[in-house]
């Protein structure tokens, strides 16, 4: 039995360089804090309320919200606090250097980023089932287990394996730079063709045009089915569900989608320095896609925004019988 470090075969490596942030590290340092702040409360204010209140945990619209809201928790927590770190110092980090650290890291940085788009394009594949399919997959009841929690089930052991295989278990040797940036953020993987075209073209780029595809059609379905079609359609009972897809896919698409497209054409043959200009800027809007969803949760849920305390007084009003005076 060999010893963690050799058995993952990962090895330490000073390197010491000045690395350049597109934007510049000031200001990607402001710009993430001051957003950060407010999505972990507003993060955490929905996870409290969509995991103990049982009208909302029981609403299968929001059970994968709630796995994203979980991946956008641990980026904030961890992910962003060691990046917001390394911008403060400039280059490298304040804690010691450690490869689980680092390890750390990368699995969170890749694989949770990674799995964003993968639930985010089974929730837009799910709203259709939610919307126009209730009767045929959901009822009776047991059909719940396959049609929604199943696929969920699925998903998340496909995506643990994967990055934990990749990232903790690769097939080759993690060189990490105790004195780089996210320890060199670059893990072994991306060099092993198949592996890296999978996990940006199949994760990642098919991943978001699916998305992008099955949210259009749900917006075209709903307004044949609004405005053109004569059968009766509840439009008022799925409004919101419908609302909040669009909102989460027009925030996940607008960088993701752009982002993903330029990394997989970059993976070609002569193809490195496509979209290399602009490519940075898109890598720094990502983290805004995880800043900015639990904020736009928030926003599709009125039901959890905090109500002035005098709206929730019931004015006690007291019932006595009329008393009609005759006149002499």
């Amino acid at each position: 039995m060999v010893d963690n470090e050799t058995e993952n075969s990962t090895y330490s490596y000073d390197y010491d360089y000045e690395e350049e942030f597109i934007p510049s590290a000031k200001v990607q340092f402001w710009t993430y804090l001051v957003f950060e702040i407010p999505s972990l409360f507003c993060t955490i204010y929905l996870l409290y309320h969509l995991t103990f209140n049982q009208r909302l945990r029981r609403q299968l619209q929001n059970h994968v919200v709630m796995i994203l809201l979980f991946l956008c928790l641990i980026i904030i927590v961890i992910d962003n606090s060691f990046y917001l770190d390394g911008f403060r110092m400039g280059n490298g980090n304040s804690f010691p250097f450690s490869t689980r650290v680092c390890l750390l890291w990368w699995f969170i940085d890749y694989g949770f980023y990674g799995a964003i788009p993968v639930f985010l394009v089974w929730a837009s594949f799910e709203r259709h089932i939610l919307v126009f399919y209730r009767r045929q997959f959901l009822r009776p009841r047991r059909k719940i287990f396959y049609t929604h929690y199943c696929p969920l089930i699925i998903i998340s052991i496909y995506l643990i394996g994967f990055y934990v295989g990749v990232i903790l278990f690769p097939p080759c040797e993690n060189i990490f730079y105790s004195n780089g940036f996210a320890c060199g953020s670059y893990p072994c993987y991306q060099d092993i063709t198949w592996i890296n075209t999978w996990d940006y073209f199949f994760n990642g780029v098919l991943c978001n045009i699916l998305e992008a595809f099955f949210t259009i059609s749900l917006l075209f379905r709903t307004i044949w089915k609004k405005c053109i079609s004569t059968r009766y359609f509840h439009w008022k009972k799925y409004r919101k569900m419908i609302i909040q897809l669009l909102s989460i896919s027009t925030l996940s698409l607008s960088i993701n989608l752009p982002q993903a497209l330029i990394i997989f054409v970059q993976s070609q043959p002569n193809m490195s320095n496509f979209g290399s200009t602009v490519e940075p800027y898109f890598f720094y809007l990502t983290t805004f896609v995880v800043l900015f969803l639990p904020i736009v949760c928030f926003g599709c849920l009125p039901e959890l925004w905090p109500q002035p305390f005098f709206c929730h007084q019931r004015r006690q009003g007291t019932v006595a019988p009329m008393i009609l005076s005759a006149r002499p």
